[in-house]
């Protein structure tokens, strides 16, 4: 990705640039699984494959290995070989992976509040409730 920082009054089609910047962009976060995957990475730390498999629903193994490997390519993820008995391997953000933290919560911001499903969410007095895997539900703070 490009380091070229545009102002914000300048992110309009007519900058060149721009366009090529959200393609980029769109190429990483694009993909269904990434997102999930970097966020998991964020609020949990380092992960081994099958810790982070059980983490992100509905995902099968050869796509989190895909995905990975997408996301490695990217200088986002790190896979790193931990040397101990059994060898096994641990996935963990890169300093660039780190610095999506801001942007993947500003989509689960505008998904709570703007996406498909969020009127069908019931609402509480802390927020709108989501199920859990075991049934229960969390609510948002």
């Amino acid at each position: 990705m490009s380091t070229d920082h545009t102002p914000v009054g300048r992110m309009d089609s007519s900058y060149e640039g721009t366009q090529e910047t959200l393609v980029e962009v769109a190429e990483v976060l694009g993909r269904k699984w990434h997102t999930v995957i970097l966020h998991q990475l964020l609020t949990a730390g380092a992960l081994g494959f099958s810790d982070l498999g059980s983490r992100v629903n509905g995902i099968s193994n050869k796509m989190l290995s895909d995905s990975l490997g997408a996301l490695e390519e990217r200088g986002l993820v790190r896979r790193e070989i931990v040397e101990e008995k059994p060898v096994r391997v641990e996935y963990s953000l890169t300093e660039r992976g780190r610095a999506m933290e801001d942007l993947l919560g500003a989509m689960v911001s505008w998904g709570r509040e703007h996406g498909e499903r969020a009127d069908d969410r019931p609402a509480t007095p802390d927020g709108p409730e989501r199920p859990l895997a075991d049934g229960g539900t969390e609510v948002d703070r």
